[in-house]
């Protein structure tokens, strides 16, 4: 929810200095329209016409970088909002990625894709809601996940213990 508001108040941010670009070429727009005008003498009109905008080509150089600084946190804020799917093929994929890059396996890219067991166990919910398995099928297969995530569990405490044992030595 917090980084939903972000995500809005930066794109707000965004668009008013766009706004504000757009305010500022008009006006410079008026300053040269009247300096053009009013131009007596010998100075070349471009020299008139540069003098007239020169504050707001300034002035609007830095509302655009400010834009673009927005455009940025906008960006990555919503990236960073954005969920990643969890599926099995997408898992698989990036298994087969960090075989071949050590970057990839450094961020732990396939576990970010691995579906957890509340994932699983929702897709099994779905697929008994929408008749695809029987009941007993739902059971049988409900019973082998719970009863995976406790293995893997328990080989952990296991792992944990060892560790213990070979930091007490």
């Amino acid at each position: 929810m917090a980084m939903d508001r972000r995500v809005s108040l930066l794109l707000g941010a965004f668009a008013l200095s766009l706004f504000a670009i757009a305010g500022l070429a008009a006006f410079g727009l008026l300053a040269v329209a009247s300096a053009l005008a009013g131009a007596t003498g010998t100075a070349p009109l471009v020299f008139v016409a540069l003098d007239a905008a020169a504050p707001y080509l300034l002035a609007a150089g830095f509302v655009g970088v400010l834009s673009f600084l927005l455009l940025i946190g906008t960006s990555v804020a919503a990236v960073r909002r954005a969920s990643l799917p969890r599926d099995e093929r997408l898992a698989r994929v990036a298994r087969g990625v960090e075989r071949v890059s050590g970057d990839a396996r450094e961020y732990g890219l396939a576990d970010r894709f691995e579906p957890t067991t509340e994932d699983r166990i929702e897709a099994l919910k779905r697929e008994y809601v929408d008749g695809e398995i029987t009941e007993l099928e739902y059971e049988r297969r409900l019973r082998e996940l719970l009863e995976d995530e406790t293995t893997s569990e328990d080989r952990i405490d296991r792992e944990l213990r060892e560790l213990e044992r070979e930091f007490e030595r």
